[in-house]
């Protein structure tokens, strides 16, 4: 009999929390879609052309909800523990490939705001160190679990634990992660088996590499941003972000506090990588 379900042996911290946890790449990615398509931008169709380039890729990465796979092998119904290995094995390859090709997809968003913001620059890594400077020089934090984020995707991606990890290292290594990938040299990983011949999934660490690789290039996106307004190369949406059920949100003096109904989009850029979690108790 096959065990069909992959466990999660791989949950950071930031993702566990009750509230203030860092979003999954999908819905992540949607917020960011939703700010960028705010921004005000000039009127010349070549500038206008180029943001709507960013917002259609994170929408696609937004937009991806499910990869599915049939890697069954005809042999006439022989061998039912083939039938099991496939069937773990398809479900293993949907889960990988679903966050290898938002992974896909954020790069290109990433790359393209890249072309936007910084021209001068021929890849992100530099375009985000840059930022990471800037934004600590005008005393402005990176996004909440960006640094946590960068030190747990090096971990699988390195085997490095250095406490004090760059974003922009960690951007470098995610773009590697779909190169190696993109150019056939990822390890496909298979099912593992026990000696009943029973299948289990197998594959968490490049599940988790992959999926973090994504969130890795989204709070990338995301500092990118803060440092396009705080070098006044765009201005934030000039609106309110409505929420239905408020959100939690980082107070200044290292705590939370809830903010109910509405935030402005110039303040929910530095939050809407945050699940919203549950209101407080009345």
């Amino acid at each position: 009999m096959a065990s069909t379900q992959i466990p999660g042996p791989c949950l950071p911290p930031y993702r566990a929390q009750p509230d203030m946890a860092l979003l999954d790449p999908q819905e992540h990615s949607s917020e960011l879609a939703d700010w960028v398509e705010r921004i005000p931008t000039a009127s010349e169709p070549v500038e206008r052309e180029a943001w709507d380039n960013v917002y259609a890729w994170l929408r696609l990465a937004s937009g991806l909800r499910t990869v599915t796979f049939d890697m069954a092998y005809e042999d006439g119904g022989m061998c039912s523990a083939g039938d099991d290995f496939d069937y773990v094995w398809s479900n293993m390859m949907g889960e990988w490939q679903l966050h290898q090709v938002r992974l896909g997809y954020t790069r290109a968003a990433l790359e393209a705001l890249v072309r936007v913001l910084r021209p001068d620059l021929p890849t992100p890594g530099p375009a985000i160190e840059a930022a990471e400077l800037r934004l600590a020089q005008a005393g402005q934090e990176l996004p909440l679990h960006a640094r946590e984020a960068a030190r747990h995707f090096l971990g699988h991606a390195m085997g490095s634990t250095e406490s004090a990890a760059s974003l922009s290292v960690a951007v470098a290594q995610a773009i590697g992660v779909h190169e190696l990938a993109a150019h056939g040299f990822t390890r496909i990983p298979q099912p593992t088996h026990d000696d009943d011949m029973q299948s289990f999934p197998a594959g968490h660490d490049e599940i988790c590499t992959s999926k973090e690789a994504t969130s890795i290039l989204l709070l990338a996106i995301q500092a990118l941003l803060a440092w396009a307004v705080e070098e006044q190369y765009i201005v934030a949406p000039n609106e309110d972000k409505f929420l239905y059920e408020g959100m939690w949100v980082p107070d200044a003096a290292g705590g939370r506090r809830w903010v109910d109904q509405e935030i402005a989009y110039g303040d929910y850029l530095a939050v809407l990588q945050l699940d919203h979690g549950d209101p407080p108790d009345l």
